[in-house]
């Protein structure tokens, strides 16, 4: 979907649902916006709006105002309190599309709240995504792995395509021309289905497990997908050297499954999130990672980037929407860098209280070989000199080095066949 960029106000004023949650010594500043009741599963930006719009398993799609929080519409999704694993909206902001696992695909309108029409699957429903012309709607389901398309304006299915995976479709969405739908499956592989030949014509392939989801730039010449393996996956599709050699990984920063992830339109940031509660930002002409951020309190469901490359949008379990200012997270290298080496230190035992310690603040006297903790060389400090001195937090036996608190906010086939209706 086309997004029209603009530049955000940090002082603009925020609603009484909404609050800034970042300390002052922050290095990242954090928006945390409060209202669902029940695990978010999605978000979606209509920058030209300036609408965030999000969907929970709450039975409720909202719409917020992105700047200062003010839930601007609240829509009841009629899905019996199923698991509603997305919700989106035209580029027009006139309908508003939800799918659960009540097995339904559902069309709103947006002024009114309306529910317009009701498209029924034989199995649950894993995702939709409407298309950027916003004529149709594509839909993918679990037990029959079926990819289905539906005319937004009557509600008729209009194509049927089964057999597209081996197994799960985990997330479907348009290309940018309209003419390609890409999906992604529990079978670990991700297939591009042509609209105009009605056959797959491309699969991405690499994981080791359970691809949930693809992304791409707007000149569709960069594709990355994540995975229930804890990787990343680039196929470069102006070379294609992919097919020989197999797609570029990005270090393996998450910890756990990852759920989501973001492409910049310009192809040159990636955001991830996943189960592991961390969002890591990459900067992928360098292949590394230029941020990763903590704070959620359960499983990261979606994430999004602003087209300006600015905010990180982020939703979880937790109920919680989270939006992280990186504008400037060029200038906070020195700091990643010094997380590096902290994550490279390890923890070691006291010889004299056997309690646990990070190695980063092993200190040894000359001529000492004792490994002492901080608290063991304290007291043998006061004993021989009556020596005083602080302790900091950070000084403290058992706290691991590489995890990061809000303080600083860093961390970690055969073709199928089809039928129309």
């Amino acid at each position: 979907m086309a997004l029209q960029s603009h530049s955000m106000n940090l002082t603009e004023p925020l609603a009484p649902n909404a609050e800034w949650v970042h300390e002052s010594s922050a290095q990242v500043e954090i928006k945390l916006y409060h209202g669902h009741t029940g695990p978010v599963k999605s978000c979606q930006l209509i920058e030209n709006k300036n609408w965030l719009i999000t969907g929970s398993n709450d039975n409720t799609a909202r719409i917020w105002d992105f700047q200062s929080g003010k839930e601007i519409h609240q829509y009841k999704l009629n899905h019996d309190m199923a698991a509603i694993p997305a919700v989106r909206i035209n580029q027009e902001a006139t309908r508003l599309y939800s799918c659960g696992w009540d097995k339904t695909v559902r069309c709103f309108d947006v002024e009114t709240g309306k529910e317009i029409w009701k498209g029924v699957h034989e199995h649950i429903v894993t995702n939709c995504h409407i298309s950027h012309d916003g004529k149709s709607l594509c839909s993918g389901t679990d037990l029959d792995s079926v990819l289905s398309i539906w005319d937004t304006a009557t509600g008729v299915m209009s194509t049927r395509i089964p057999n597209v995976h081996e197994s799960t479709i985990t997330s479907c969405q348009f290309n940018i021309p309209d003419d390609r739908i890409i999906t992604t499956s529990t079978d670990k592989t991700t297939k591009f289905f042509d609209l105009v030949t009605h056959r797959s014509t491309m699969t991405l392939r690499g994981h080791e497990g359970v691809v949930s989801n693809c992304t791409f730039n707007k000149f569709e010449r960069l594709y990355a997908t994540c995975s229930w393996d804890k990787t990343v996956l680039l196929y470069d599709a102006t070379v294609g050297s992919f097919r020989r050699e197999g797609p570029l990984m990005l270090p393996k920063l998450h910890e756990g499954s990852i759920a989501a992830c973001h492409m910049s339109e310009d192809g040159k940031l990636l955001v991830t999130g996943g189960y592991d509660l961390r969002i890591v930002l990459w900067d992928l002409d360098n292949m590394t990672h230029k941020l990763g951020l903590r704070g959620h309190r359960d499983w990261i469901n979606d994430v999004c980037l602003t087209s300006d490359n600015t905010w990180i949008i982020s939703v979880s379990n937790d109920c919680d929407i989270r939006l992280w200012h990186v504008a400037n997270c060029d200038n906070i290298k020195q700091v990643i860098e010094q997380n590096k080496t902290l994550k490279n230190a390890k923890i070691i035992s006291c010889s004299k209280c056997r309690k646990n310690f990070s190695s980063n603040k092993l200190q040894r006297e000359n001529g000492d070989s004792a490994i002492l903790c901080v608290f063991c060389r304290l007291e043998q400090k006061q004993k021989n000199s009556h020596y005083t001195q602080i302790l900091h937090d950070y000084d403290r036996p058992g706290v691991l080095n590489d995890q990061v608190s809000l303080k600083s906010n860093f961390t970690e086939p055969s073709v199928p066949s089809f039928q129309h209706y």
